[in-house]
């Protein structure tokens, strides 16, 4: 019996597998009957959808799964692709496109890129005889004989490119004056990088701006968008009071301290906050023994006793369901309401609440009183009559 049961229940997830896959080959893509062009989609969210392309059947054909063109027109996925001549339209692939005027990314116009001599290199990677061009945004590049990229040509974490001019951050913004045999991308010494950072003998570089000061030899990116060297700690290209980062203990998702002080994002010190009792009460809210934060700015007359970020739910069956899916920027204390560091006038603490009713088209947010975001549904309409004995 057990073995009837293995074999029905691989037979069935072939035959699943063998129908999904139908389901997502077969209808995609273009259909021409002859009477008509149409569009097809397929995805798990929203299952099968198609609409009419606004195409000639006559003379329309399939140049790629997402290219398509007649006589007058070039299409991708099914919308008409503006200046296209549909005449002389080709596909590169299924990415890139040209006709005897332009050159296409998806559906947009590559600006100053020429069709007679444009090539694809690679999937990031392509050229013509004036520039080079990164996911289809000209590099401007000033010297191509010596051009080169600082990493793959197919990796979308390749970011640096030179030549003997300038450096390059990738897809866009040059910096001169770079030292072309040491320019590099700057060291890393986490894997929450960003890659922004380069250096040379002579400087540091963040994107396309010069980081004053940094020493290059010691400098490294040690946290996304922060940098370090044997000096201080940099965010971007701004250097900060700050001389060493790993002295440092993140507090939830925005603040830091060292112990001593606390340091919100950028690396300021946030005045007033006490280090021995800072937390993090929620993921934009904190608060010490006195005062209570949103982001970094301080919430007038709160009870920091009381005060909490408020939770929202879904509502299923008749119950709620604490979803806590993302942060509403709403917190209330014994006395007051708070959206961000504002109290709402008139607000009630005791019956505030988010909630996502399934007869409502967004989060509802309420007290017993008044509605302020959101819509007075059936639902919410019998919800105020149980709790409260009022609609």
């Amino acid at each position: 019996m057990l073995n009837h049961l293995r074999q029905f229940s691989v037979s069935f997830m072939i035959l699943l597998s063998l129908t999904f896959f139908l389901l997502s080959s077969c209808t995609t893509g273009y259909e021409n009957d002859g009477k008509e062009v149409r569009w097809h989609t397929w995805d798990e969210g929203r299952g099968h959808q198609s609409y009419k392309v606004n195409a000639d059947p006559k003379t329309f054909v399939t140049l790629t799964h997402d290219y398509g063109k007649d006589n007058v027109h070039a299409f991708y996925c099914g919308q008409i692709i503006e200046k296209a001549d549909g005449k002389t339209f080709r596909a590169i692939n299924n990415s890139y496109a040209c006709d005897k005027n332009y050159v296409y990314s998806f559906e947009k116009i590559i600006i100053g890129a020429d069709p007679a001599t444009f090539k694809v290199l690679s999937t990031y990677l392509s050229e013509d005889k004036h520039d080079y061009y990164w996911e289809g945004r000209a590099i401007t590049v000033k010297d191509k004989s010596s051009f080169v990229l600082l990493g793959k040509d197919n990796d979308w974490q390749t970011q640096w490119a030179k030549d003997q001019y300038n450096g390059y951050f990738l897809p866009g913004g040059s910096i001169s004056g770079i030292d072309y045999e040491t320019f590099h991308p700057a060291p890393k010494t986490s894997t929450n990088h960003s890659g922004n950072y380069a250096v040379d003998k002579n400087r540091v570089y963040f994107e396309n701006k010069v980081v004053t000061n940094a020493d290059p030899g010691s400098f490294k990116e040690v946290d996304w968008n922060i940098g370090q060297d044997k000096f201080r700690v940099y965010k971007g290209e701004r250097p900060t009071q700050l001389k060493d980062y790993n002295s440092l203990n993140k507090i939830g998702r925005l603040m830091y301290t060292d112990g001593t002080s606390i340091y919100d994002a950028d690396f300021y010190i946030l005045p007033d906050a006490d280090a021995a009792t800072f937390e993090c009460v929620g993921e934009n809210w904190y608060k010490d023994k006195k005062h209570v934060w949103w982001n970094t700015l301080s919430l007038p007359d709160v009870d920091v006793a009381t005060f909490r970020p408020i939770k929202n739910y879904g509502f299923r069956y008749g119950e709620k369901e604490e979803c806590n899916s993302c942060d509403f920027n709403y917190g209330k204390d014994a006395h007051h309401v708070f959206f961000q560091d504002s109290i709402i006038l008139g607000a009630d603490p005791n019956s505030f609440e988010i909630i996502d009713f399934p007869d409502s088209e967004s989060w509802t947010i309420f007290d017993k009183n008044r509605i302020y975001s959101g819509n007075k549904t059936p639902q919410l309409q019998e919800y105020l009559i149980k709790m409260y004995g009022k609609q």
